[in-house]
């Protein structure tokens, strides 16, 4: 199956290649730039201690190994480009269900009322088959690949791109360096940015399908589409990805909805922006249209037939710069042709205000959100619970990047704001803090309708203070941030104990330390540690959870570092040990060696997250351009 892909990868290498000398060495004109980037990992992946009994996903998460190549191939000339990013995966070694079911057997707690021996050994046998039907299968595929020309003031773009319409409201399709997500629309994308004198236009318009990265490195798990599922020009969009297969345990059956291995059904967007510029005032129209097909999930997002969100925006700054202003309104509209009753339009308003008062630097930033919901991707989500985050849009939270304490659908219907201010008390010494407060409705409760009554309240306040240090030369700096959050709920929630108003507590230390030793080596520290407590899934009582890095340089090439991560929550293992090595013996190439283990964790930055699965083994990253 991989084979056609991998050979197609090489012709389009051997075309880009063959761009670079198409012109003649006689013919006038610029020179083709050809970039290669070579990026490969090895994972080897043992007990990850997830172990539980009776669970078939704790046991097929150990013992695998990938090797997992990205090929990226681009080329540019004048005002043409062209890039490909191939993506092959590869299983040299993964679990089967007997094995599972075997091991599942013989640690199986005694159960007088269960079912016999031989019949529990075939329902797990069932159950890992399942489970395994879209893990672990060797792909090669065109993970992107667009070509694109400008030709002032006109750009176009067929094939893969990023769009981010606003502050994220309409639309967000972007690389995420820092969870390892790499989504785009593939389609066609068309900006012309006229100008008139003073001032500028800018007009976008797009459409095409969401296009996220179909493979979970971390588990294996893959995205599968189903023919039935592919209408119109999704046919295009579609061609070459992954696809649902046929299995013993979830055979393919007729439609994409009803079929066991189909993971995704992809949605069409249509999409656009106008921008007026006239110093110091930008306007911003923005909307989108995202047609879906049956949900594979059911929920008030996944089984709308059409959404539609619109906004408008507006940006100012004084010609100096000390002064910014941002404000924007957007509405959104879930449509449903069946005879559910339709929520009414849900509505957003978020502003965010600078101020450079020297030594102060303040930022103010606020939202009043009312049924506005996550674009949730169109997954199945028993089948692919890693893709379950996938959104294609970003409302603002106006929260610290790294908080992911936002419950459940706290964004969709929340008011409040926060204060940050930072002071220059010297020369490289920077103090800051900031306090939020925040009324959330569906946090703690169902409440897609977004009722503000006082029972299904949360009022949240977050703080924290800390600094930044630099040194003259630049070469040390340091930070710490310390910080607290306090979540309660309105009404009295039942615990073993009687009631509670606490829904989430939380105190928190993040830092990171850089010295320079002698010669050419440098010391680093890095770290966060939390303790936690909170009533969501029963769990009342305080625990502790954090990790911690410890690293040399060696001049700019050798880095080693250890790292040890632990977390005090009742459920075992609690503590992780780890070690890297990363060596760049030219700038343009690097290899990383890690070995040990990682907890799993909750990832967020800006409001996006991401589940970081539990990993034990080893790991070996590569990569080079040229």
């Amino acid at each position: 199956m991989s084979r056609p892909f991998a050979a197609r990868g090489a012709l389009a290498l051997l075309l880009a290649l063959s761009f670079s000398r198409s012109a003649p060495a006689a013919e006038p004109g610029p020179a083709a730039n050809v970039e290669v980037t070579e990026s490969t990992s090895i994972l080897l992946a043992g007990d990850n201690r997830d172990f539980a009994p009776n669970n078939v996903a704790s046991v097929v998460n150990d013992d695998w190994g990938v090797f997992y190549n990205r090929l990226n191939v681009q080329a540019t000339r004048s005002g043409l480009r062209v890039g490909l990013r191939l993506d092959t995966a590869w299983y040299f070694t993964s679990p089967d269900p007997t094995t599972a079911a075997l091991e599942l057997h013989e640690t199986r707690p005694p159960d007088p009322n269960g079912p016999s021996d031989a019949d529990y050994f075939r329902a797990k046998v069932n159950e890992a088959g399942r489970e395994l039907s879209n893990r672990y299968i060797n792909w090669t595929y065109p993970a992107k690949i667009y070509a694109g020309y400008t030709l002032a003031p006109v750009d176009v773009t067929a094939g893969d791109f990023y769009a981010e319409l606003g502050r994220g409201f309409v639309l967000s399709v972007r690389k995420r360096d820092e969870l390892a997500s790499d989504d785009s629309l593939r389609g066609i994308r068309v900006t012309a940015s006229p100008r008139f004198g003073p001032l500028g236009l800018r007009v976008t318009a797009l459409a095409g399908s969401p296009n996220p990265i179909r493979i979970d490195e971390g588990t294996g798990r893959y995205l599968g589409v189903h023919s039935s599922a592919l209408p119109g020009f999704l046919k295009v969009t579609e061609a070459g990805m992954p696809r649902a297969i046929s299995t013993d345990f979830t055979p393919l059956t007729a439609e994409c909805a009803t079929s066991g291995t189909c993971t995704y059904a992809p949605d069409r967007i249509v999409g656009g922006q106008i921008v007026f510029a006239l110093a110091p005032l930008e306007l911003g129209s923005q909307g989108s249209l995202v047609i879906r097909q049956p949900a594979l999930s059911p929920d008030v997002v996944r089984s709308a037939d059409r959404i539609v969100t619109v906004s408008q925006s507006a940006n100012a700054m004084t010609s100096d710069g000390r002064f910014g202003l941002y404000v924007e309104g957007a509405l959104q509209k879930l449509h449903q042709d069946d005879s559910d009753p339709e929520l009414p339009a849900g509505s957003a308003l978020f502003a965010s205000g600078t101020a450079t008062l020297h030594p102060l630097v303040l930022l103010i930033e606020g939202r009043h959100y009312r049924r506005f919901f996550p674009l949730r991707a169109p997954v199945s989500v028993d089948r692919a619970r890693e893709f379950a985050l996938l959104s294609w849009n970003a409302p603002p939270t106006t929260e610290d990047p790294t908080v992911d304490t936002e419950m459940d659908n706290f964004n969709t219907c929340v008011s409040g704001g926060r204060g940050r201010g930072d002071v220059l008390l010297g020369r490289g010494v920077t103090t800051f803090g900031w306090l939020g407060y925040y009324e959330t409705f569906a946090e703690s409760v169902s409440n897609d309708r977004c009722d503000t009554s006082d029972e299904n309240r949360n009022r949240v306040v977050d703080a924290a203070t800390g600094f930044e240090l630099v040194s003259s030369d630049r070469r040390s700096r340091g930070s710490l941030t310390t910080g607290t959050r306090f979540d309660s709920t309105d009404r009295a929630m039942p615990v073993p104990t009687g009631t509670t108003h606490v829904f989430y507590r939380e105190l928190y230390a993040r830092y990171h330390l850089a010295v320079p030793l002698r010669g050419p080596f440098a010391l680093e520290f890095s770290g966060v540690h939390r303790r936690r407590r909170r009533m969501i899934d029963s769990v009342t009582g305080a625990y502790l959870e954090g990790e911690h890095l410890t690293a040399l340089d060696i001049g700019r090439d050798l880095n080693v570092g250890i790292g040890v991560e632990y977390n005090s929550d009742p459920q075992p293992p609690t503590m992780y040990l780890n070690g890297s090595v990363r060596y760049r013996p030219t700038p343009q190439s690097s290899v990383t060696l890690f070995g040990g283990q990682r907890r799993s964790s909750l990832r967020c930055i800006g409001g996006m997250c991401q589940v970081r699965p539990g990993f034990e083994g080893l790991r070996v990253d590569g990569s080079i351009t040229f």
